[in-house]
């Protein structure tokens, strides 16, 4: 009697151990699944959802410049034009956090626990099909984990080889083995539901703003003189570098040989004249600016004399910050125009508004 209870003993907390290594697998296994599936969803959802992220990188420009715009504030401009890659991943991470981390209407927390009964049906299933087939050809353990881990398939990963040291159990009854495992599955699922209870995107290891970036950035190369971004949309594309439109090179603190004053010129109109650039001591003629080394000769720089009003708005109300960060001064061939004095902020922010609006009607 004593030795047939100390055997059941023993089958027993083999079963139990099996079981409890099985399901941390699975916990870990079933929370990689979940929050990777909700990230996805997440980042589709705002691609529809959200004007700003629903086109290509461009557009996405014109919603980050219209909320600075409207924010008003030099360092955070500094941020965009010094930064772009770190400004932009700002911007679509606080757009994310505003979306789903809403404790008023907590949209991460529904999707996480969809896509956890989502995931718990699919275990459940596989676990009642796995012991069903094995008990019908008398099989054994490591059949039993063959079975299990098919049907759990590509919606769920679970290294079958990881689990080759639980495979040599000396288990016999297949339906406590079920049992076993159920039970120490629904009280992984409890933690896991626990976890997800936490309006946070912490256990995440994509996280839905990354993939909006990686999906939105394009080129983030800038202009050597003036900063402003490659306009192409293949992040490590062939070919040269371009921009739409170039900035004054004041914002970059370039200033005029000989004085301290800021260049107010863009670009694309110094290199259709006959300045020339100075650079430690060498001197180019701005058309010849390729031959000034690699950081310049990849860039395409066309001639052109358009400014974008939204930069000439920027310098004339910054001036005093901009003179201050780089000691210079808009005076002689850097005075500013006096039509860039009369720009409204608040045209140029109804233009980008109307702009924005147009951009959207333009993609349904």
């Amino acid at each position: 009697m004593s030795i047939c209870f100390k055997i059941a003993c023993q089958g027993a907390t083999s079963i139990t151990t099996f079981a409890d290594i099985l399901c941390n697998s699975l916990k870990s296994a079933i929370c990689y699944a979940v929050c990777d599936k909700t990230a996805l969803e997440i980042a589709n959802e705002m691609k529809t959802d959200y004007p700003a992220f629903n086109g290509n990188r461009q557009k996405l420009d014109l919603f980050m410049l219209s909320s600075l715009l409207e924010k008003e504030d030099f360092e955070t401009y500094q941020q965009y034009i010094y930064n772009p890659q770190y400004y932009m991943q700002d911007f679509i991470r606080r757009t994310v956090d505003s979306y789903c981390l809403d404790k008023k209407n907590p949209k991460l927390k529904q999707i996480l626990n969809l896509n956890l009964d989502s995931f718990q049906a699919l275990v459940f299933s596989a676990l009642h099909e796995s012991t069903k087939v094995v008990k019908d050809k008398h099989g054994n353990v490591a059949l039993w984990l063959d079975e299990f881990c098919t049907r759990l398939g590509d919606d769920l990963y679970l290294a079958r080889s990881d689990l080759k040291s639980i495979e040599h159990q000396e288990i016999k009854d297949i339906e406590f083995l079920k049992e076993a495992v159920s039970d120490s599955l629904s009280r992984a699922l409890g933690q896991l539901k626990q976890t997800f209870s936490e309006i946070s995107l912490e256990p995440f290891v994509s996280k839905p703003h990354e993939i909006l970036f990686e999906q939105l950035c394009g080129c983030l190369k800038q202009c050597p003189f003036c900063k402003a971004v490659c306009t192409n949309t293949i992040p490590r594309h062939d070919g040269n570098h371009s921009t739409d439109f170039h900035r004054p090179q004041a914002m970059s603190g370039i200033q005029w040989e000989g004085t301290n004053h800021l260049v107010t010129d863009i670009c694309s109109s110094l290199v259709a004249s006959d300045h020339i650039i100075v650079l430690e001591g060498e001197k180019t003629v701005c058309k010849n600016y390729r031959e000034m080394g690699s950081k310049y000769e990849n860039w395409d720089i066309k001639p052109s004399t358009f400014q974008l009003p939204y930069w000439q708005w920027f310098v004339s109300h910054f001036r005093s910050n901009l003179e201050k960060t780089y000691n210079g001064k808009f005076e002689g061939k850097g005075a500013i125009p006096e039509d860039w004095k009369n720009l409204e902020k608040n045209k140029i922010l109804f233009d980008m508004l109307s702009n924005r609006q147009k951009e959207s009607t333009d993609l349904r």
